[in-house]
Protein backbone atom coordinates (compact mmCIF):
# COMPACT_ATOMS: atom_id res chain seq x y z
CA UNK A 1 0.00 0.00 0.00
CA UNK A 2 3.04 2.47 0.87
CA UNK A 3 4.28 1.96 -2.35
CA UNK A 4 1.02 2.53 -4.18
CA UNK A 5 0.65 6.15 -2.47
CA UNK A 6 4.25 7.15 -2.46
CA UNK A 7 4.28 7.79 1.60
CA UNK A 8 4.84 6.49 4.37
CA UNK A 9 1.32 5.33 6.34
CA UNK A 10 2.10 5.40 9.91
CA UNK A 11 -1.11 4.78 11.11
CA UNK A 12 -1.43 1.50 9.16
CA UNK A 13 1.37 0.08 10.25
CA UNK A 14 0.55 1.07 13.98
CA UNK A 15 -2.83 -0.68 13.29
CA UNK A 16 -1.22 -3.74 11.75
CA UNK A 17 2.21 -4.18 13.94
CA UNK A 18 1.46 -6.00 17.58
CA UNK A 19 1.75 -3.11 20.19
CA UNK A 20 4.73 -2.18 22.03
CA UNK A 21 4.85 0.91 24.31
CA UNK A 22 6.55 3.72 22.28
CA UNK A 23 4.76 6.69 23.59
CA UNK A 24 6.53 10.15 23.68
CA UNK A 25 7.60 11.70 27.37
CA UNK A 26 6.48 14.97 28.28
CA UNK A 27 7.57 17.45 25.10
CA UNK A 28 6.87 20.64 27.47
CA UNK A 29 8.28 22.08 30.63
CA UNK A 30 5.20 22.93 31.23
CA UNK A 31 3.47 19.68 30.84
CA UNK A 32 6.88 17.42 32.05
CA UNK A 33 6.31 19.53 35.38
CA UNK A 34 3.07 18.47 36.06
CA UNK A 35 3.22 14.98 35.40
CA UNK A 36 6.43 15.50 37.87
CA UNK A 37 3.93 16.71 40.16
CA UNK A 38 1.20 13.78 39.27
CA UNK A 39 3.95 11.04 39.74
CA UNK A 40 5.13 12.28 43.42
CA UNK A 41 1.45 12.73 44.32
CA UNK A 42 0.80 9.30 43.11
CA UNK A 43 4.02 7.65 44.71
CA UNK A 44 2.68 9.68 48.37
CA UNK A 45 -0.82 8.26 47.70
CA UNK A 46 0.55 4.52 47.33
CA UNK A 47 3.24 5.06 50.22
CA UNK A 48 0.40 6.43 52.29
CA UNK A 49 3.02 9.62 53.08
CA UNK A 50 2.58 11.24 55.90
CA UNK A 51 2.09 14.25 53.80
CA UNK A 52 -0.65 12.90 51.97
CA UNK A 53 -3.72 15.24 51.41
CA UNK A 54 -1.63 18.58 53.47
CA UNK A 55 -2.31 21.55 51.21
CA UNK A 56 -3.56 24.89 51.65
CA UNK A 57 -6.56 26.34 53.04
CA UNK A 58 -9.52 24.81 50.68
CA UNK A 59 -10.77 28.46 50.70
CA UNK A 60 -8.24 29.82 48.22
CA UNK A 61 -9.64 27.33 45.43
CA UNK A 62 -11.78 30.09 43.93
CA UNK A 63 -8.53 31.55 42.82
CA UNK A 64 -7.08 28.09 41.26
CA UNK A 65 -7.22 27.19 37.64
CA UNK A 66 -6.74 23.77 36.89
CA UNK A 67 -3.72 22.97 34.26
CA UNK A 68 -4.58 19.27 34.12
CA UNK A 69 -8.11 17.68 32.56
CA UNK A 70 -8.15 14.48 33.53
CA UNK A 71 -11.15 11.77 32.00
CA UNK A 72 -11.16 8.73 34.06
CA UNK A 73 -13.60 5.93 34.50
CA UNK A 74 -17.04 6.56 36.53
CA UNK A 75 -16.93 3.23 37.99
CA UNK A 76 -13.72 3.80 40.02
CA UNK A 77 -14.61 3.86 43.41
CA UNK A 78 -11.84 6.62 44.73
CA UNK A 79 -11.22 9.66 44.11
CA UNK A 80 -8.86 10.54 41.55
CA UNK A 81 -7.77 13.97 43.71
CA UNK A 82 -6.80 11.44 46.36
CA UNK A 83 -5.16 9.17 43.72
CA UNK A 84 -2.65 12.07 42.82
CA UNK A 85 -2.54 13.67 45.87
CA UNK A 86 -3.64 17.09 43.68
CA UNK A 87 -4.68 20.35 44.97
CA UNK A 88 -8.27 21.34 45.49
CA UNK A 89 -8.76 23.29 41.85
CA UNK A 90 -5.64 21.84 40.44
CA UNK A 91 -7.27 19.68 38.43
CA UNK A 92 -10.67 19.11 36.16
CA UNK A 93 -12.05 15.62 36.58
CA UNK A 94 -14.26 13.76 34.03
CA UNK A 95 -15.73 10.83 34.33
CA UNK A 96 -17.22 8.81 32.51
CA UNK A 97 -17.81 4.82 31.85
CA UNK A 98 -14.89 3.13 30.22
CA UNK A 99 -12.69 6.76 30.32
CA UNK A 100 -14.23 7.22 26.52
CA UNK A 101 -14.54 11.12 25.58
CA UNK A 102 -18.13 10.14 23.53
CA UNK A 103 -18.74 11.06 20.25
CA UNK A 104 -17.93 14.43 18.10
CA UNK A 105 -20.53 16.68 19.26
CA UNK A 106 -22.06 15.02 21.97
CA UNK A 107 -22.21 16.42 25.24
CA UNK A 108 -18.57 14.28 27.02
CA UNK A 109 -16.99 15.64 23.81
CA UNK A 110 -18.27 19.27 24.20
CA UNK A 111 -17.26 19.21 27.95
CA UNK A 112 -13.87 18.95 27.20
CA UNK A 113 -13.86 20.80 24.71
CA UNK A 114 -15.35 23.84 26.44
CA UNK A 115 -12.75 23.11 29.31
CA UNK A 116 -9.64 23.38 27.19
CA UNK A 117 -10.91 26.32 25.54
CA UNK A 118 -11.85 27.76 29.21
CA UNK A 119 -8.66 26.52 31.22
CA UNK A 120 -6.09 26.31 28.48
CA UNK A 121 -4.84 23.39 30.77
CA UNK A 122 -1.36 22.09 29.64
CA UNK A 123 -1.76 18.24 30.26
CA UNK A 124 -4.93 16.29 29.20
CA UNK A 125 -4.94 13.07 31.02
CA UNK A 126 -6.62 9.84 29.81
CA UNK A 127 -6.19 7.04 32.99
CA UNK A 128 -7.71 3.63 32.78
CA UNK A 129 -7.83 1.13 35.09
CA UNK A 130 -7.15 -2.47 35.72
CA UNK A 131 -10.02 -4.38 36.45
CA UNK A 132 -12.27 -2.10 34.44
CA UNK A 133 -15.44 -3.91 34.07
CA UNK A 134 -16.40 -2.12 30.59
CA UNK A 135 -12.75 -3.39 29.24
CA UNK A 136 -14.15 -6.93 30.94
CA UNK A 137 -17.34 -6.87 28.48
CA UNK A 138 -15.95 -5.33 25.47
CA UNK A 139 -13.17 -8.03 25.37
CA UNK A 140 -16.41 -10.83 26.12
CA UNK A 141 -17.81 -8.93 22.86
CA UNK A 142 -14.55 -9.28 20.65
CA UNK A 143 -14.91 -13.52 21.95
CA UNK A 144 -18.66 -13.61 20.08
CA UNK A 145 -20.90 -12.84 23.58
CA UNK A 146 -24.12 -11.81 22.74
CA UNK A 147 -24.55 -8.46 22.26
CA UNK A 148 -25.87 -5.98 24.37
CA UNK A 149 -28.25 -3.61 25.44
CA UNK A 150 -28.23 -0.83 22.48
CA UNK A 151 -27.45 2.20 25.33
CA UNK A 152 -24.75 -0.70 26.11
CA UNK A 153 -23.13 -0.86 22.54
CA UNK A 154 -22.95 3.17 22.42
CA UNK A 155 -19.68 2.43 25.30
CA UNK A 156 -18.54 -0.68 23.90
CA UNK A 157 -18.53 0.03 20.37
CA UNK A 158 -15.44 2.80 21.26
CA UNK A 159 -14.09 0.51 23.23
CA UNK A 160 -13.85 -2.87 21.13
CA UNK A 161 -11.46 -1.62 18.61
CA UNK A 162 -8.75 -1.35 21.71
CA UNK A 163 -10.01 -4.84 22.60
CA UNK A 164 -9.62 -6.44 19.51
CA UNK A 165 -6.32 -5.41 18.94
CA UNK A 166 -4.93 -6.31 22.13
CA UNK A 167 -6.36 -10.22 21.59
CA UNK A 168 -4.90 -10.00 18.21
CA UNK A 169 -1.42 -9.33 19.41
CA UNK A 170 -1.83 -12.05 22.26
CA UNK A 171 -2.60 -14.43 19.36
CA UNK A 172 0.32 -13.85 17.77
CA UNK A 173 2.58 -14.81 20.72
CA UNK A 174 2.30 -14.00 24.34
CA UNK A 175 5.44 -14.14 26.72
CA UNK A 176 2.85 -15.07 29.72
CA UNK A 177 3.58 -18.72 30.52
CA UNK A 178 -0.38 -19.29 31.39
CA UNK A 179 -3.76 -19.19 30.45
CA UNK A 180 -4.58 -16.47 33.58
CA UNK A 181 -1.63 -14.79 32.84
CA UNK A 182 -2.18 -14.63 29.06
CA UNK A 183 -5.62 -13.30 30.23
CA UNK A 184 -4.48 -10.46 32.24
CA UNK A 185 -1.95 -9.42 30.04
CA UNK A 186 -4.57 -8.89 27.43
CA UNK A 187 -7.00 -7.24 29.56
CA UNK A 188 -4.02 -4.63 30.57
CA UNK A 189 -2.83 -4.05 26.95
CA UNK A 190 -6.57 -3.01 26.33
CA UNK A 191 -7.32 -0.95 29.05
CA UNK A 192 -3.43 1.22 27.61
CA UNK A 193 -5.13 1.27 23.97
CA UNK A 194 -8.34 2.19 25.05
CA UNK A 195 -6.88 4.83 26.75
CA UNK A 196 -4.92 5.67 24.03
CA UNK A 197 -7.62 5.47 21.60
CA UNK A 198 -9.53 7.90 23.49
CA UNK A 199 -6.82 10.58 22.82
CA UNK A 200 -6.71 9.57 18.98
CA UNK A 201 -10.42 10.64 18.57
CA UNK A 202 -10.04 13.45 20.30
CA UNK A 203 -6.80 14.62 18.51
CA UNK A 204 -8.61 13.33 15.22
CA UNK A 205 -12.35 14.71 15.76
CA UNK A 206 -12.27 17.64 18.07
CA UNK A 207 -10.51 21.07 16.62
CA UNK A 208 -10.74 22.61 19.68
CA UNK A 209 -8.39 20.23 21.24
CA UNK A 210 -6.16 19.92 18.20
CA UNK A 211 -5.47 23.36 18.08
CA UNK A 212 -4.69 23.76 21.56
CA UNK A 213 -2.48 21.07 20.92
CA UNK A 214 -0.82 22.13 17.76
CA UNK A 215 -0.84 26.06 19.11
CA UNK A 216 -1.28 26.28 23.02
CA UNK A 217 1.20 23.77 24.69
CA UNK A 218 -1.35 21.51 25.44
CA UNK A 219 -0.40 17.56 25.46
CA UNK A 220 -2.52 14.70 25.77
CA UNK A 221 -1.27 11.85 27.88
CA UNK A 222 -2.66 8.59 29.04
CA UNK A 223 -2.05 6.51 32.15
CA UNK A 224 -3.36 2.96 33.94
CA UNK A 225 -4.03 2.84 37.70
CA UNK A 226 -3.33 -0.56 39.12
CA UNK A 227 -6.80 -0.85 41.04
CA UNK A 228 -5.50 -2.99 43.71
CA UNK A 229 -2.34 -1.09 44.68
CA UNK A 230 -3.18 2.30 43.42
CA UNK A 231 -0.19 3.03 41.70
CA UNK A 232 -0.47 5.09 38.45
CA UNK A 233 1.80 3.77 35.41
CA UNK A 234 1.78 6.78 32.98
CA UNK A 235 2.11 5.96 29.47
CA UNK A 236 2.66 8.89 27.79
CA UNK A 237 1.36 11.11 24.48
CA UNK A 238 0.22 8.61 21.54
CA UNK A 239 3.09 7.52 20.14
CA UNK A 240 1.66 8.95 16.98
CA UNK A 241 0.72 12.09 18.15
CA UNK A 242 2.80 14.22 15.42
CA UNK A 243 0.89 12.43 12.48
CA UNK A 244 -2.49 12.73 14.59
CA UNK A 245 -2.32 16.76 14.82
CA UNK A 246 -1.14 17.17 10.42
CA UNK A 247 -4.02 14.62 9.38
CA UNK A 248 -6.76 16.87 7.82
CA UNK A 249 -9.86 17.22 10.29
CA UNK A 250 -11.90 15.40 7.57
CA UNK A 251 -10.36 12.57 8.07
CA UNK A 252 -12.71 10.33 9.81
CA UNK A 253 -10.91 7.22 9.28
CA UNK A 254 -11.03 5.14 12.70
CA UNK A 255 -8.47 2.56 12.36
CA UNK A 256 -6.39 2.11 15.50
Amino acid sequence: QESIVGSTLHVHRWREAPYVRKAMSPSSPDARAIIDRLQKGNTRFVEKDEMHGVHENPSIIHDVEPDTILVGSSNLRISYDDVFDSKPGEMLVQRSVGNIAGHAGGAMFASLEFAVARFSPKVLLVVGHSGDEVVSAALQQVKGAKLPSKSMRHVLDQVVPSCMKAVTDASRGSAAATTGGRQLQVEYTATELNALYTIKQLLIHSPIIRDAAKNRGLELHAAVLDSTTGKVDFVGQHPLVKELLERDSASKQVAH
